[in-house]
């Protein structure tokens, strides 16, 4: 058995855990400052698709002219709006990048890492949402965070499995089902069935 990688695969693996990356940070970008209940509504933000916004305000990493950034914040309301709908795009498009990796995992035979990076995303989005309308609860805000780890813990796994030798993915697969795993200690990575 082994597991036929299309040579783009891994490429594109590697692109969804940097997009998942960048989303994590501008989600730090929300959180830093207070924008995630900049819109209590979904899908539209304010009752609109595409509200008033400023994102060259919302994006000003220098910050100059409005002092300390505590105590909720002191970016006005269209600039945070920005950085929440930005959050939101990034949330489409990475749905997009990984529900077309799930496709293509599922194609070349890795199904459970499929179905796994497909439970991630939908824990994660839910919650997002759920963050959205609930009004931001606590527990809520904290269960997203540490769905935004597990989503890319889920991509770490993903890009190590593809990066493996193909020969490792077979016996991997054949000790899998067997349910025997033992190490050879004469096997660099390799995983070798027990003798019958």
């Amino acid at each position: 058995l082994s597991v036929p990688m299309a040579p783009g695969l891994r490429l594109f693996a590697g692109l969804a855990m940097a997009l998942v990356i960048g989303q994590i940070a501008l989600g730090g970008w929300v959180s830093s400052n207070y924008a995630a209940v900049a819109c209590t509504d979904f899908p539209t933000c304010h009752g609109q698709w595409w509200p008033q916004m400023d994102f060259a305000r919302a994006f000003d990493l220098t910050h100059h002219d409005i002092g300390p950034n505590y105590l909720g914040g002191l970016l006005y309301g269209e600039a945070r709006t920005a950085i929440h709908v930005a959050h939101r795009i990034g949330a489409l498009l990475i749905t997009l990048v990984l529900l077309a990796l799930a496709w293509r995992l599922h194609r070349h035979g890795l199904g459970p890492l499929a179905v796994l990076l497909l439970a991630a995303l939908a824990v994660q989005v839910a919650l997002g949402i759920s963050n959205v309308l609930l009004n931001l609860p606590l527990a809520g805000a904290v269960a997203h965070n540490g769905g935004g780890a597990a989503l890319l813990l889920v991509l770490v796994l993903i890009n190590y499995r593809l990066r493996l030798p193909r020969q490792a993915i077979a016996r991997t697969h054949a000790a899998t089902r067997t349910g025997a795993l033992s190490r050879d200690p004469n096997d660099a990575g390799g995983v070798e069935l027990p003798s019958q």
